[in-house]
């Protein structure tokens, strides 16, 4: 086992994997990250935020023997500081992201591998499927042999519309992850979403059209932290704006999308769950859409308020 410290970058993949209070869903997911088929190096990195129940033991336990395990204990931060434990750590040249509650078909690596090897790209993302508890999910999926891959030159404007990926979907470049500085841990949870802005900034993605993660749906959503879909929006629109105002030489152009996107989250979040006026959000998209001086960050920061709890 490696000391914890960041030995440099070495080729192969560190698997990333933070987890708070998921025992009853590690066994899978730990089979599965070890069956990864693939000729390269691999290193596994887990973070446990402040588990209460035994996920830590239950982790220590099932990788006794495996090789270049790093184990790190922390008390609880929330997902992004996790996340970001385990880019600091990682020494090898992709990070593969893995949710402790996400099935990794065998073959998931591989295929991001080959699809960002060669390229410009920072990240490279797959399918998702979802499936429901305590179904049955065959990991031996066949996949083409040279499954179809499109190039994101521009990936920001993609990425301001609307999440593309879960943390389990993608592969990144492990340079790319710490030179922007990970992901922005003001967001505690939805750490990808910061994190894809801030790389889109700077480099191209890669889609695969190919499963690579498999995501259980429990019978009450409240038991996953992303199942409030309000949170989960509010979430997204302040990543957004925080990166907007970390960020100000992003294109007018751009800042006036997000604010549209986040304008038309929230109407129609409203709309939905009939709280509140709606003319405020009404007006907010309007001016999202006219080339006039207009505080985007303050205005997507109200937008972030259409999904307090009334």
């Amino acid at each position: 086992m490696r000391n914890g410290e960041n030995a440099g970058t070495a080729a192969g993949v560190s698997f990333v994997v933070p987890v708070y209070n998921k025992a009853s869903a590690l066994p899978p997911v730990l089979d599965a990250i070890a069956a990864q088929t693939g000729d390269f190096e691999r290193e596994f990195i887990f973070i446990d935020d402040g588990s209460t129940d035994g996920s830590l033991d239950l982790i220590r336990d099932r990788t006794s023997g495996w090789q270049d395990v790093v184990i790190r204990a922390q008390a609880n931060h929330g997902s992004a500081h996790a996340t970001n434990q385990g880019i600091a750590l990682a020494g090898r040249e992709y990070i593969k992201f893995v949710d402790a509650d996400d099935l990794l078909p065998r073959n998931a690596t591989r295929i991001l591998l080959d699809a960002i090897a060669g390229t410009d790209a920072c990240l490279a993302y797959g399918d998702l499927v979802r499936y429901s508890e305590g179904a049955t999910v065959s990991l031996d999926r066949s996949t083409p042999a040279a499954p179809d891959v499109t190039t994101l030159y521009l990936p920001l404007r993609a990425v301001l519309r609307t999440s593309l990926f879960n943390p389990s979907q993608i592969l990144v470049r492990g340079h790319c992850a710490k030179q922007v500085g990970g992901c922005d841990e003001r967001v505690v949870f939805s750490q990808e979403y910061s994190l894809a802005l801030r790389l889109a900034r700077l480099w191209p993605f890669r889609r695969v059209n190919a499963v690579v993660a498999y995501q259980s749906e429990p019978a009450g959503e409240a038991d996953r932290l992303s199942g409030d879909p309000g949170q989960q929006l509010q979430r997204v629109t302040l990543a957004a704006a925080h990166f907007l105002r970390d960020y100000p030489t992003v294109p007018p152009a751009l800042q006036r999308f997000a604010l549209r996107r986040a304008a038309g989250r929230a109407y129609k979040w409203r709309r939905r769950s009939g709280t509140g006026a709606l003319l405020p959000w009404l007006w907010l998209s309007l001016r999202g859409r006219l080339p006039v001086p207009t505080d985007y960050v303050g205005a997507i920061e109200r937008c972030a308020a259409a999904f307090d709890a009334p």
